[in-house]
């Protein structure tokens, strides 16, 4: 047994699996990204064809964020920077909370940044001079006395060695945010018209129904249109009703939700729910005047005689020409006959006439509904607070750096020189500058 838990741990400890791991994350966010998720199967039939289709469902490449495959990979990798950081993290406390303060001279003199020093006076003296002069230009020494002789030692940065690990935690905390928002998270849709409600939704992909602990009510819908008829901007007045008590209410557009009980509705869409009315004008008759005619969908409107009219269909925009009707001509009960009318257009049908009249299409009342996106996504705060760790821990490594400085007072009457000698984990030339600044500094205040 213990075995088999050494060969899982082993597994999970090697950096080469976390490296496969995210190259295999980075593949599935390409795919997902080329495959739009979410749409209804119907959608995907038409774009790939069926044999297609079949084999990318089998594979749950249309909701592959929701997908058990892609799941196993989060928890995976979230695994194996845990065990990682647990083998690792404790050598880096070490280092953090016992440096070393003493090396032997050999070792200081074989770093590339070095420099020894003469000075006058007793060693006593020396050290104080030193640890008041390092604490003004740089941080005060840790002094370390020993049979060879005395240690100053100066260290910087030392927070960025924990930069890497900070910024694998981070990692963890939006992966679980990922999975949380995954296993008990969901988007749905919902389309209302003006003056309805519902407490209902379903799922974009499988078209399934989720009850919320609330009900959504559409007070209004506004749609505004360029002269071109390209939408310009849609709103709808929402109220969220516990019961029949409203508890929130707000105007929604494209980039301004309203949320409540950690549920989101967004302004998605909207679509054309139909037109009841339409405004005609009928011109001729015995005397050629003009008449205003209200009609609703499919409602007889007689003119003369035996002859009636009654608008059969209405299409937004019709092959181009804008709003359009279909009207039909009846004698009694019988249709004789259908033509359509188009409101940019009013003298399309100019020439014709029913029963000595002519008629113009002038408007349709229009009704829309309004397309909205509701979701829940209890990982987000973790997502985000993963965020903002994830941006401390770059900080840390990018922007920061350890660097250790040493210098040793030989205790030795014959020896009137000191070694300072320093190193850099990384940024070398920042770094020597940086020292060399601190050597003429230190002469100075030492009086050599």
């Amino acid at each position: 047994m213990d075995k088999i838990v050494d060969k899982i741990w082993r597994f999970f400890s090697s950096v080469k699996l976390a490296i496969v791991l995210i190259l295999i994350i980075i593949a599935t966010a390409i795919i997902g990204t080329v495959i739009q998720q979410g749409l209804p199967d119907e959608m995907y039939m038409k774009h790939y064809g069926m044999s297609v289709f079949h084999v990318l469902n089998a594979f749950d490449l249309f909701d592959m964020y929701h997908s058990w495959w892609f799941e196993l990979l989060l928890m995976m990798f979230i695994v194996n920077v845990i065990v990682c950081t647990w083998e690792r993290l404790p050598a880096i406390f070490k280092m953090f909370s016992n440096p070393k303060l003493k090396l032997p001279v050999e070792h200081l003199n074989a770093f590339k940044e070095k420099a020894t020093i003469p000075y006058n006076g007793s060693r006593q003296t020396l050290i104080k001079n030193l640890q008041q002069k390092l604490k003004e230009i740089y941080k005060s020494p840790i002094h370390d006395d020993s049979k060879e002789g005395d240690y100053l030692y100066l260290e910087k940065g030392r927070i960025a060695r924990f930069g890497p690990y900070v910024t694998h935690i981070s990692l963890i905390i939006i992966f679980v945010g990922v999975l949380i928002g995954s296993f008990f998270g969901f988007e749905s849709y919902l389309n209302l018209v003006p003056g309805e409600s519902s407490d209902v939704v379903r799922t974009l992909r499988t078209n399934e129904k989720i009850t919320l602990p609330f009900t959504i009510k559409c007070n209004h819908f506004n749609v505004e249109f360029y002269n071109s008829g390209i939408p310009k901007a849609y709103k709808s007045d929402l109220s969220i009703l516990s019961g029949n008590t409203l508890v929130a209410r707000k105007v929604i557009d494209v980039n301004k939700p309203l949320t409540y009980k950690g549920i989101t509705i967004y302004q998605a869409s909207y679509g054309q729910a139909g037109a009841s009315n339409f405004s005609l004008a009928l011109q001729g008759g015995d005397h050629n005047v003009e008449n205003d005619v209200s009609l609703n969908l499919h409602q007889l409107y007689h003119i003369a005689g035996d002859t009636s009219i009654e608008v059969l269909d209405y299409a937004q925009n019709y092959q181009g020409f804008g709003p359009t009707i279909l009207v039909g001509v009846y004698k009694g009960s019988k249709l004789m006959n259908t033509g359509i009318y188009l409101q940019k257009y009013p003298d399309f049908h100019g020439a014709e006439r029913v029963d000595g009249y002519t008629i113009k299409f002038l408007k349709a009342d229009e009704s829309f509904y309004t397309g909205l996106q509701v979701a829940k996504d209890p990982g987000a705060p973790y997502v985000a607070a993963g965020a903002i760790v994830l941006i401390v821990g770059l900080i840390m490594s990018f922007f920061s750096y350890r660097r250790r400085i040493w210098i040793f007072i030989p205790d030795s009457p014959s020896s009137q020189s000191f070694v300072i000698a320093g190193v850099a984990d990384r940024n070398k030339y920042s770094f020597e500058m940086e020292f060399e600044k601190i050597v003429q500094e230190i002469k100075k205040g030492v009086n050599v």
